[in-house]
Order: C-alpha cells, then sequence, then structure tokens
C-alpha cells in the first residue's frame, strides 16, 4: 500500500513539473531575433509586473497617426537587480527604444535599450 502511494505521489509530481516547464515560451518564438527596430513614442502605461515588464507607448508614425506600441522587457526581478524600481519609468516620458520585433508583425517589441528624451540611457 505504502509504494503505491509513493507511486501515486510521484507520477502526480512529474505531471505538475511538466506543466511548469512548458509554461515558459521561448524568446525566438514570439520576436525576431535577427533584426533590430527603433521606435521613439510618449509612455501612456508602465507595468513593472511579473512575467515581463511592459511599456505602452504613443507612437507617431511617418504620416503622423498615432499606433500605440507595447514593449516588453524582463521581469521586475531582473530589473530591480539593476536597479530599477516601480519608478525609473513615468507616464508621459518620452523613450526611444531599440529592440527585436514580434514574429506576429503586431505593434510589439521585446526592448534592448531604452534613452529617455534628454539622452539618458536606461539600461535594461
Amino acid at each position: 500500500m505504502m509504494q503505491k502511494n509513493i507511486m501515486v505521489f510521484g507520477v502526480t509530481g512529474l505531471f505538475l513539473m511538466t506543466g511548469i516547464a512548458c509554461a515558459h515560451h521561448s524568446f525566438a518564438a514570439h520576436f525576431v531575433v535577427e533584426e533590430t527596430v527603433v521606435i521613439e513614442g510618449v509612455v501612456k502605461e508602465w507595468w513593472f509586473h511579473n512575467p515581463h515588464t511592459r511599456i505602452y507607448l504613443d507612437v507617431t508614425n511617418d504620416e503622423g497617426e498615432i499606433a500605440e506600441w507595447m514593449a516588453e522587457g524582463s521581469g521586475p526581478n531582473v530589473l530591480a537587480r539593476r536597479g530599477w524600481t516601480k519608478e525609473t519609468i513615468k507616464v508621459g516620458t518620452f523613450l526611444t527604444i531599440s529592440g527585436n520585433p514580434a514574429r506576429n508583425e503586431s505593434n510589439s517589441l521585446h526592448y534592448r535599450s531604452l534613452k529617455t528624451a534628454d539622452g539618458k540611457e536606461l539600461n535594461p
């Protein structure tokens, strides 16, 4: 009976671990690693939340139309170790963001570098 219980718990544990292992996604599955795009815009929203930080910006295109972009970055724990807080980026700030574009051709990217209007570089 004891061996049966151990076996049931062991198999259940394996199923649970499989789900956890598959939960995270591949970077290359969502973003084009070989390409870099640069966008400039005004921050509408800043998420300093797990699993990934996000910056939502209003970006003006060549025709003068405003498009919303989403820039995704590392998790807040990684950025906090580099000195970031939820106050690092403020709504209304003008940013130049460089990063890898989304594979699904949406207005989104994974940010690699950020620069404020006064030239200050934020190290993600």
